[in-house]
C-alpha cells in the first residue's frame, strides 16, 4: 500500500506544470486573440481586416484590388489577387464575427503550424511563449502576417514528411498572397522527389494564378497581377525614400549612417549571399538540425531584407528564433540575446512616447537589429565546420517518428 502511494506521489512530481502543457499556451494564445477582437469591437478598430474583406467585394465587381477607398477604409491593399479569394468566407459574414473568425483562424493556423515541428513538445511550448509578444502585435493589426508564417514552416514540415504535393501548395499560396513564401523554395534541397516538386509548383502556380478567374474575367484578373507588382514597387518608394518608416535592417542601416541613397540591391545582393552560404555543406542536408536553422533562417531573413516589414510582420521571424533558441547550445548566448529581442520586439518607443518615435525613425528600425543578429548567428551556426551536427539522438529519431 505504501509502495503504490509513493509511486503515485513520484507520478505527481514528474508530471509537467499547466504552463508547460501546449493546451496551456493554445488557452493563451486564443485568450490574446479574443481579448484584441473585443477590443477592436468596442473601438471599432476594424481598418485593416477591412481592406481585406473589400478585396473580395471588388474582385467580384472587378474593381481596381489596389486604389483607395477613402469611403470603407484607411490605406490599400498590398496582397496578391488569390488572396480575395481565400478571404471570401470572412468576408460573406457581418464585419464584427468575420473579424472574430479571421484572427482564429491565424491564431489557430500558426499554433498548428509549429505543433508540426519535429521537436519535443517542451521546445514547442518554449517557441509558443517567445511568439507571444508578437502574436499581440499581429492580433491587434488584424493581419495575415500569422498565416503566412504558417505557410512558410509547413513548406517544410510536410516536405520532411515527404508530402511535396502539399508542401509546393504551401509555397505558391504563400507567394502569391505576400511574396515572403517564395524563400520556401530551399527547401527542395531537402526533398526525395526533386521533379515532382518541380511539376507540382508549376501545377499549383496555375492554379492559384487562374482560381481569381472562376469569379472574375481573366483580362481583369491579369490586369490585377500588373497592379499588384506597380502597388508593391510604390509601397516600396514610400518606404525609402521617407513617406513611410522603414524597419528593415536595409532602413536600420540608412537610419543609423544618415543615408537615404544607399540602395536596396547593395543589401538584397550581401543577405541573398549569406542566406545560400549553408548549402554549401552539401552532407547536411539530411541533418535534422541543419535542416531547423534553415527553417529559422528562412523565417527571419525576407523579413530583415524587406522594405514593406511592419512591426506586426515580426510574428513570422519570432517563430524562427523560437527555432534558434531550443536549438542553441551556448548558454550566455541564449540569456543575453533573447531578452534583449523581446524587449525591442514590445515596441515601447512607440507605446510610450509615439510622437518622439515617428519623428526619430531609428527608434523605431532598431527592431530589426536583434533579429539580424540572430540570423547572423543561425547562419554561422549552419554554415561553419565547428559546428557540424552529428548524427541525431535517439530521442530525435522518435520525436520525428511521433511528429
Amino acid at each position: 500500500m505504501l509502495n503504490r502511494f509513493q509511486t503515485r506521489a513520484t507520478d505527481l512530481s514528474q508530471r509537467p506544470k499547466f504552463y508547460q502543457d501546449n493546451r496551456f499556451v493554445l488557452f493563451l494564445w486564443v485568450l490574446i486573440t479574443l481579448i484584441f477582437v473585443i477590443d477592436s469591437w468596442a473601438t471599432h478598430r476594424y481598418n485593416n481586416y477591412l481592406i481585406f474583406e473589400n478585396t473580395f467585394r471588388n474582385l467580384l465587381h472587378e474593381k481596381s484590388l489596389y486604389a483607395l477607398y477613402p469611403a470603407y477604409h484607411d490605406d490599400a491593399n498590398h496582397y496578391g489577387p488569390v488572396f480575395s479569394v481565400l478571404i471570401a468566407p470572412f468576408a460573406l459574414m457581418h464585419n464584427w464575427i468575420g473579424l472574430l473568425f479571421w484572427n482564429l483562424f491565424n491564431c489557430f493556423l500558426l499554433f498548428k503550424a509549429i505543433q508540426t515541428l519535429p521537436l519535443s513538445e517542451d521546445n514547442k511550448v518554449v517557441i509558443g511563449y517567445i511568439a507571444i509578444p508578437c502574436l499581440i502585435e499581429s492580433m491587434l493589426n488584424q493581419q495575415f502576417n500569422a498565416g503566412a508564417g504558417a505557410l512558410m514552416i509547413l513548406s517544410y514540415t510536410l516536405i520532411n514528411k515527404d508530402k511535396g504535393i502539399w508542401a509546393t501548395l504551401c509555397i505558391v499560396l504563400g507567394t502569391f498572397i505576400k511574396l515572403y513564401g517564395i524563400v520556401g523554395l530551399v527547401f527542395f534541397f531537402f526533398t526525395k522527389n526533386k521533379p515532382g516538386f518541380i511539376l507540382w509548383l508549376i501545377v499549383w502556380s496555375v492554379v492559384l494564378f487562374l482560381l481569381p478567374m472562376l469569379i472574375a474575367s481573366p483580362d481583369y484578373v491579369i490586369h490585377c497581377y500588373v497592379d499588384w507588382k506597380n502597388s508593391l514597387v510604390g509601397k516600396n518608394m514610400v518606404n525609402v525614400l521617407g513617406g513611410g518608416i522603414d524597419i528593415s535592417i536595409m532602413g536600420f542601416f540608412r537610419e543609423l549612417f544618415g543615408e537615404k541613397k544607399i540602395p536596396n540591391s547593395l543589401f538584397l545582393i550581401l543577405g541573398a549571399i549569406l542566406f545560400m552560404l549553408p548549402f554549401i555543406n552539401v552532407s547536411r542536408f539530411k541533418k535534422r538540425r541543419f535542416q531547423l536553422m534553415i527553417l529559422s533562417s528562412v523565417l527571419i531573413f525576407p523579413i530583415l531584407f524587406s522594405t514593406g516589414a511592419e512591426d506586426c510582420t515580426f510574428i513570422i521571424s519570432i517563430v524562427g528564433v523560437g527555432v534558434w533558441y531550443v536549438k542553441e547550445s551556448n548558454q550566455a548566448m541564449k540569456k543575453v540575446l533573447l531578452p534583449i529581442l523581446l524587449v525591442i520586439t514590445c515596441n515601447f518607443p512607440l507605446l510610450l512616447f509615439p510622437v518622439f518615435a515617428k519623428s526619430h525613425p531609428l527608434s523605431l528600425a532598431i527592431i530589426s537589429l536583434p533579429y539580424f543578429l540572430v540570423w547572423l548567428r543561425v547562419i554561422y551556426m549552419a554554415t561553419n565546420n565547428r559546428f557540424a551536427y552529428a548524427e541525431e539522438t535517439e530521442s530525435d529519431m522518435v520525436t520525428a517518428l511521433i511528429d
